[in-house]
């Protein structure tokens, strides 16, 4: 670790624990005049002790470099010192630089970035897919790190903005739960990239709205399965499965949940059975069904 680094965190550190214990102070009831001016001096020594650490870690970012800078960032954020970022630690560092998110609003958000910057698939992020997550926020907001990095900073380490105690306390208990949907997530956005998913999906969509109904599901399954009724209680379980936001249909995403069940249930490798579902999707239907013939067949059953 460089000597500047190394200062910048024994600081940093410092700086938390004065202000921990300075907040502690004020929340002091003082019993009596001689006590309440006591307790104010104390808080007065420890406001005055908070700015000299503030100074001190302004000059110490001064001599740092664009690769110290982002390393420092990253150490901030990396409150347990492991070397990664979780989704709670990106969350609460989130809630300090943006100050516009609450608690459950910064897992969310820092959730949906991790799984999609977190290349090696441990739903954390490493210093490089954290580069590489600042990087691409930068470019979004028309500027670089060179620019933003001591704002970024000293935003995390600064504002008292962020997680409470009790917010903390309950990250800490949802943090492996929360990586291991990163994880899952991650694994779901691979299968969504593979194209033969997408033009199954097309398939499916037969009126290109961009979401599948029960009757283009009863209609794709039909045509894989010929069986109609086997294909309407398919249909009719994919819905109720999958359809997390009460649409009455699948998006992409949902679609895509659906099949890997399918694929799992019928227990065939994934490339062969992804490969005979869209092969058998692109027929024709054994009767040359139509949308209104099938929705007649659906209400008389």
């Amino acid at each position: 670790m460089s000597e500047l680094r190394s200062s910048f965190k024994k600081t940093a550190a410092k700086h938390n624990a004065y202000k921990v214990a300075a907040a502690a102070k004020q929340a002091q009831a003082p019993q009596g005049p001689s006590a309440f001016s006591r307790i104010s001096k104390d808080v007065i020594k420890m406001q005055m002790l908070l700015l000299s650490m503030q100074l001190e870690l302004l000059e110490d970012l001064e001599p740092m470099n664009d690769e110290e800078k982002l390393q420092a960032l990253f150490d901030v954020l990396d409150k347990d010192g492991d070397g990664s970022l979780s989704a709670v630690e990106l969350a609460d560092g989130l809630r300090k630089i943006r100050g516009d998110v609450d608690f459950e609003q910064s897992i969310a958000l820092a959730m949906e970035r991790v799984a999609e910057f977190d290349k090696d698939g441990d739903g954390k992020f490493q210093l490089s897919e954290f580069k590489e997550y600042v990087d691409t926020l930068c470019e979004a907001l028309g500027t670089n790190f060179h620019e933003l990095s001591e704002m970024l900073i000293i935003s995390v380490v600064f504002n008292d903005v962020g997680n409470d105690s009790v917010e903390d306390f309950t990250a800490s208990l949802l943090d492996e739960d929360i990586t291991v949907a990163i994880q899952e997530e991650e694994k779901l956005r691979k299968f969504m990239d593979d194209e033969r998913m997408v033009v199954l999906f097309h398939l499916f969509d037969s009126d290109m709205s961009g979401s599948v109904s029960f009757q283009e599901v009863v209609m794709g399954i039909y045509k894989i399965t010929e069986d109609l009724d086997g294909a309407a209680a398919t249909a009719v379980a994919a819905l109720l499965l999958f359809d997390d936001d009460g649409s009455q249909t699948l998006d992409y995403a949902q679609f895509t949940k659906f099949i890997l069940q399918l694929i799992a249930a019928a227990d065939t490798p994934y490339n062969e059975a992804i490969f005979s579902l869209t092969e058998a999707a692109a027929r024709d239907d054994p009767e040359t069904l139509t949308m209104e013939e099938l929705n007649k067949r659906l209400s008389s059953m």
